[in-house]
């Protein structure tokens, strides 16, 4: 038997001679069994097991535990650290210094080859106790007396071993074994954390279970410090935290107009009911309140788990999210329904104080970081999203269906005032007839400033049958009462304060372009709903007012009062009203027109809702063009119009107060006339009627249409004039009152007017007039102007001069000299062949 150890002995003895054998057996020993194994013998420990090896195996078990090795020929920091570390090591043997088992790895981090042994000497004098403690399964007493009461550095000791262990790992049932004996111990020590979080919880001890929970973060152990906060949460006093009567219906109809309800559509408080014999209101004090207690719970929570968790684990935004899920959702998803009216009226605002109270109004959070309150209103905005996205799309067809109702409505009022006013004109011209008061100049005359010019004479009423004067004066009243009205067709107010509601509509719309998943859909939105405006303000209230407007102007016709006998004496008016009332249309347009101008610019690209460098490429753009372009055609349209109506009354006065003999006086026995050189009458009232419409759009439009409008009036003049002159009889003496009015012309439109492309046509005219004032026995000088057309500024052919010269009282007797200077020979030089 001894033979037989002996035999044994030496085959190891010899198994030991062969260094790769020696080395093996050594990588697979646990710490202890290394040291003692490199003791075996001498040749083991001075030839096979070498410094240099000894240190290696050494760097690796302090690699495996995670320090990391520095080289005395590194950097400057490295180099610094190594000190450090040095520093450390002779530390360690001074009986005072603080390295223990529950911060060794705090305080070691790095090793060198000359040090590596030390290092690990120290790792191994601290912690492998516990590992031996664990291999036996000797548990009790396990932690130093001084850490007994302290969890925490319990906590971090447990740690420590686990990591200090993994330099066992080359005897696997060592590490094994002390690793399994350590998950027991650790499920102990964490049950007994988590009583005594309950308990410290329980009695609102939140510091001490900040601790407990600080224990179970350091052990990694994050899911068992979740739930146990969750585990505290109740949401069943919340099962019902929307009160059910924040929507309340007023039984009383609600037919108020936006003009009558300003305050309720712009704050969005009241709604009426599809059935519009109810009123809806939205109670949002109760709304208030009931945020109230959530932002309260809320709160609450921040500060409890800024004190259980700070800032080493993430835990509020966890819970605010489940929050929202489990209790926010689904009741704000019930509150409105599927009302669509209501969603577009209420939710806006609903929004605002829900982002408001559970977001903004929250306390700061340690633990949520300085971006809480950011992260916390981007969950409500994804939960929120599908109520924000329907929002969105009703929106513009709400807007566009209120603005239609509201200018139907004022399109009614407008025809019912109307009616109204024709129904009183009838009942008024009907009791003048039955109790024999002349229709014409009773002092409650209701015919505008052109049926003033006009009265009936009693001899007139009594050939004319009653029933036809009043009709005709009905007619007359009713015509020049839509003709006053012209500028009141298109309201200004309203037009405001609809542009007052797209504003606002899209200020509310626009909030939400700060959440990036939708920003593109709210742009779109908001730049409908300015198209919106835009078009109904252009198809349902500008142009069928403006088409009302020209269809008045175009019936307006003062000769219609030819059916009545006309008094020259009440010749008053001096202005054709339908003309000046239009002119005040165009003005309220224009400033709509600025109006849109101005809230395209600050709304839309002051708010980047379109890029004003590609605005050219938006629909929004053509759109606004489109309305312009429109009010610009119907502006052109009614000038137009007014202008011809304008020519229309001049040439009435022409017709009705240019006397037969203003231009063509009669002689005196003596042979001469007596005349008072200056304009006639006829000639002060139409420049009269001149001066009150050509400057009727200074300061209304720009510079370049009052030049055009001034223009237009100035060449239709003309044309009137010359027809005027043609229809004329004019001898010498009244050629030279023919001179006054026509130089009086000349002076309003050369220094009144002052439109200099205009002074070229009426300084012919004024050489027109010379033409009647050469005397008859002067015939041949009257030829040879005649034949002078540079005199005339070129305006007018020998065919037209001609035509002038015929209208010459004493034309039969210059004829022959005159045609015989203009073509060389008279009548009795031709001969019939």
């Amino acid at each position: 038997m001894i033979n037989d150890l002996d035999a044994n002995a030496t085959v190891v003895e010899d198994l030991f001679k062969v260094p790769s054998i020696t080395v093996y057996i050594a990588s697979l020993l646990n710490t202890k069994d290394y040291i003692n194994f490199r003791q075996v013998n001498k040749r083991v420990y001075h030839e096979v097991l070498t410094d240099d090896l000894d240190r290696t195996i050494w760097m690796d078990k302090l690699t495996v535990i995670g320090l990391s090795k520095s080289t005395e020929a590194g950097e400057v920091d490295k180099k610094d650290e190594i000190e450090q570390q040095q520093e450390l090591l002779i530390e360690v043997t001074d009986k005072n210094n603080d390295i223990d088992a529950t911060n060794v790895f705090d305080r070691l981090s790095s090793f060198t080859d000359k040090n590596a042994k030390d290092v690990f000497k120290l790792f191994f004098d601290l912690l492998e106790k516990f590992c031996s403690k664990l291999y036996h399964n000797n548990m009790s007493h396990f932690f130093p007396a001084k850490y007994e009461k302290d969890p925490l550095s319990q906590a971090k000791i447990l740690n420590n071993i686990q990591r200090y262990n993994k330099c066992n790992i080359n005897d696997i049932d060592y590490y094994t074994k002390i690793e399994q004996n350590l998950v027991i111990l650790k499920e102990i020590f964490i049950n007994s954390v988590l009583q005594e979080a309950e308990r410290t919880y329980q009695n609102a001890d939140y510091k001490s279970t900040a601790t407990f929970i600080s224990v179970l973060l350091l052990l990694n152990e994050e899911v068992y410090a979740v739930e146990f906060y969750k585990s505290k949460i109740d949401y069943t006093d919340f099962e019902n935290w929307l009160p059910e009567d924040l929507l309340v219906k007023k039984e009383e109809k609600s037919n108020t107009s936006l003009l009558e309800s300003e305050t309720e559509l712009s704050k969005m408080e009241t709604s009426s009911s599809n059935k519009g014999d109810d009123q809806v209101i939205f109670d949002y004090d109760k709304l208030s309140d009931a945020l109230e207690k959530l932002q309260n719970y809320l709160n609450d929570n921040i500060d409890t788990i800024d004190i259980l968790f700070g800032n080493k684990y993430p835990m509020i935004l966890n819970i605010i999210e489940t929050f929202i899920q489990e209790v926010i959702l689904t009741p704000i998803n019930q509150l409105l329904g599927d009302n669509e009216e209501y969603i577009v009226l209420f939710f806006p605002r609903v929004y605002t104080m829900i982002t408001k109270m559970l977001c903004e109004d929250l306390h700061d959070s340690i633990n949520g970081g300085e971006t809480f309150h950011k992260v916390v209103k981007e969950f409500l905005n994804i939960y929120l999203t599908d109520n924000i996205v329907k929002y969105l799309n009703l929106t513009p067809m709400y807007v566009r269906n209120e603005i239609s109702k509201e200018f139907k409505a004022h399109d009614e009022k407008v025809r019912s005032e109307e009616m109204q006013k024709n129904e009183e004109i009838y009942n008024s011209l009907r009791n003048q007839s039955e109790i024999g008061t002349d229709i014409g100049t009773d002092k409650n005359d209701f015919l505008s400033s052109f049926t003033k010019l006009f009265k009936m004479s009693n001899a007139q009423s009594d050939r004319q049958n009653m029933e036809d004067q009043l009709k005709l004066a009905y007619n007359l009243n009713t015509i020049s009462n839509n003709l006053k009205n012209i500028k009141t067709l298109v309201s200004l107010d309203l037009c405001y304060k609809v542009v007052q509601l797209v504003k606002e509509k899209i200020d509310e719309v626009n909030y939400f372009t700060e959440i990036d998943t939708i920003a593109n859909i709210v742009k779109t939105k908001c730049q409908a709903l300015f198209k919106i405006l835009v078009n109904e303000l252009c198809e349902a209230h500008v142009k069928p007012a403006f088409e009302k407007g020209t269809k008045l102007l175009q019936q307006y016709d003062p000769n219609e009062i030819d059916k009545i006998d006309i008094n020259l004496q009440a010749f008053q008016t001096a202005k054709v009203e339908p003309l000046v009332n239009f002119t005040e249309l165009m003005n309220i347009c224009d400033i709509i027109l600025q109006m849109i101008s101005i809230f395209y610019k600050n709304e839309l690209l002051g708010k980047n809702i379109i890029d004003k460098n590609r605005d050219f490429l938006n629909d929004v753009v053509q759109a606004k063009k489109k309305f312009e372009t429109v009010v610009d055609d119907y502006v052109a349209e009614g000038l137009n119009i007014g202008i011809s109506k304008l020519m229309d009354k001049i040439n009435f006065v022409f017709n009705t107060v240019q006397l037969p003999d203003d231009f063509n006086p009669e002689v005196g026995s003596s042979g001469a006339s007596t005349l008072e050189i200056k304009p006639t009458q006829c000639a002060m009232q139409v420049v009269e009627l001149l001066e009150n419409h050509c400057f009727l759009l200074n300061g209304a439009t720009d510079k370049g249409t009052v030049d055009v409008y001034q223009q237009e009036i100035g060449e239709r003049f003309f044309n009137e004039v010359v027809k005027h002159i043609k229809g004329s009889l004019i001898s010498e003496d009244g050629g030279i009152i023919l001179i006054c009015d026509l130089n009086y012309y000349y002076d309003f439109f050369s220094k009144k007017l002052r439109q200099k492309s205009l002074v070229r046509l009426y300084q012919g005219l004024k050489n027109i007039g010379q033409l009647y004032i050469i005397s008859g026995k002067d015939s041949k000088d009257l030829g040879k102007m005649i034949s002078d057309l540079g005199k005339f500024q070129g305006l007018f052919t020998q065919e037209e001069i001609y035509e002038f010269v015929q209208r010459r009282a004493d034309w039969i007797r210059v004829k022959r000299d005159v045609e015989k200077v203009m073509y060389g020979l008279g009548v009795k030089d031709c001969v019939i062949m």
